[in-house]
């Protein structure tokens, strides 16, 4: 049996154990805290105390921070209150509850900054005003990272005063494992207020940024079996940003106040079985180089904030990352499903891909599933480099209100290159498919009661082959030359294949072609009724 020596004598490795448990429960029933740390110093319980539940909860993260070994912070069933934020810097471990709705962790809503003396003035921002109770007339958030001071100033790598973005809990680094609890705020001002000179406008706000954030140079993450419900706010419509926010650093506003200038996040990253419940953007991705990222298996909704603009998942600005986006589940009444942004604020990026598989969308009120753009060419001449691969998604479009490639249920701008194939696309009225630019291919695509079956748009090399396309109001295929976002100027569609289509029962046409572009081939297609004479 190993044993270890103390002075003269010799205690077994179960004796060890047995006096390590009597002298932590003789230390925590003296202190009567309501962290329990288990066997081993490796896990640590938490249990609700049923008032503020947050410096109890930030001392056991604490506590699994820098460490070699895997630590893990337990949470019981039960509810747990948080007053302010939780910033964990270095995190090695799990964070883990009994369940989602089992464990249940309740913001309280006004959250105070962390360094509340360090609020920097309103004089000179744009729609910014004193928060109510605070005499200093300043902004109780200035956002930024460890190492920055209280004008946004500093090294974001150093190590001043922390002051991260308003989430209920900031990891900074680490490997994080999170899972099995339902985090809520349902206060209409979740935080004190706080603005950001080089985000949404510079508008001033008292919304969360995020439920959880994770952020730093370098981490891994694993979300799972998680709940953030949010409500109606003043952040689009809603009191949380984002729902789970993986990304890299802001730097100081002070340094160019741009967005663009960030220090990007390198990790493998997942959010899976988790739910989303009003918040203005379930998962949120930016600012990644090097990654990996899997989001899957969730059910993303924002019923309860109807009139909110709401983006159930979000990418931007990502270099030589994939991220998987599959079997994700939900409606979305008024804004994108599915969203990705490439070369927005930054150039040069390096090329990545996003792969959304197997989803199940119901957009309604004039939303979109998916919307993939990648503006390096238009923004800063320098070459597309997001490519995008759509395959066996199951869409519902239920919106009439008009035909425009912004109704569409898969819209597709500049992309490196884009495959759609094997979508189901239920439409009310909305286009199914709209492509501008090119190459691509859209393939095997089933598209009923849509505007436009399939839309091309000032593209080139797309191959349109095998789709089945019934019942469009105006037509089945479109291939046109129409200014698109970013255009100053009609280009033709050209060099493009349409073959092997079935499209029939179109309002309009089948088929219809504007005559502007050249070497756009119409072969084996079977229809009914075209614009013009289209050839092989």
């Amino acid at each position: 049996m190993e044993s270890c020596t103390v002075g003269s004598k010799k205690i077994s490795k179960k004796n060890q154990i047995l006096i390590s448990i009597f002298l932590i429960a003789i230390l925590v029933l003296s202190s009567g805290s309501m962290v329990a740390f288990a066997s081993g110093g490796h896990t640590i319980v938490v249990k609700p105390s049923g008032t503020d539940d947050t410096a109890a909860i930030q001392a056991a993260l604490n506590k699994c921070t820098g460490s070699s070994q895997w630590c893990t912070v337990q949470l019981v069933k039960g509810t747990y209150t948080i007053s302010s934020q939780i910033t964990v810097y270095g995190f090695q471990g799990s964070f883990v509850g009994a369940g989602q709705g089992q464990t249940n962790i309740v913001a309280l809503g006004d959250m105070p900054s962390p360094n509340p003396a360090y609020n920097i003035p309103c004089a000179g921002y744009p729609s910014c005003t004193s928060p109510t109770g605070d005499p200093a007339g300043g902004v109780p958030f200035s956002v930024g990272y460890p190492g920055m001071g209280p004008d946004g100033s500093g090294s974001p790598e150093g190590s001043g005063n922390p002051n991260p973005w308003p989430a209920l809990f900031t990891f900074e680094g680490g490997s994080i494992a999170i899972s099995g609890m339902t985090i809520t705020d349902t206060s209409p001002t979740p935080t004190e207020g706080w603005y950001v000179a080089a985000i949404e406008g510079g508008e001033f706000t008292t919304a969360l940024i995020s439920a959880i954030e994770i952020t730093g140079l370098r981490a891994s993450a694993t979300i799972d079996h998680v709940s953030i419900v949010g409500a109606a706010g003043d952040w689009l419509g809603y009191n949380m940003a984002d729902g789970i926010v993986f990304e890299g650093t802001v730097l100081p506003s002070t340094w160019t106040n741009s967005e663009a200038d960030r220090i990007p996040l390198t990790g493998t990253m997942s959010i899976t079985h988790s739910v989303f419940d009003d918040v203005q953007t379930g998962p949120f991705v930016t600012a990644l180089v090097d990654s990996n990222i899997a989001i899957c298996d969730n059910t993303l909704s924002s019923e309860g904030v109807p009139t909110g603009v709401f983006y159930a998942i979000a990418v931007e600005e990502i270099s030589n990352t994939n991220v998987l986006i599959c079997r994700n589940q939900g409606t979305v009444p008024n804004g994108i499903a599915i969203y990705a942004a490439q070369s927005i604020f930054t150039p040069g990026l390096l090329p990545s891909t996003i792969t959304i598989t197997g989803n199940n969308i119901k957009v309604i009120g004039g939303a979109n599933a998916v919307v993939l753009q990648d503006a390096g060419e238009y923004n800063f001449g320098t070459p597309v480099t997001l490519s995008a691969v759509i395959s066996g998604n199951v869409f519902q479009n239920n919106y009439a209100g008009g035909s425009g490639w912004y109704y569409s249920a898969i819209v597709a701008i500049t992309l490196k290159s884009t495959i759609a194939s094997l979508n189901t696309i239920a439409g009310g009225g909305s286009d199914g498919i709209y492509i501008n630019g090119g190459p691509g291919t859209i393939s095997g695509n089933r598209i009923t009661g849509a505007d436009n079956g399939v839309w091309l748009d000032e593209a080139s090399g797309v191959h349109v082959a095998g789709n089945v396309i019934t019942h469009s109001v105006e037509s089945g295929i479109n291939v046109t030359s129409i200014n698109a976002p970013g255009s100053s100027a009609a280009i033709p569609s050209s060099n493009n294949f349409i073959t092997g289509n079935f499209v029939h029962n179109s309002g309009t046409y089948d088929l219809y072609w504007d005559g502007s572009g050249t070497n756009d081939h119409w072969c084996g297609n079977i229809y009914t009724t075209s614009n013009t004479a289209l050839s092989c």
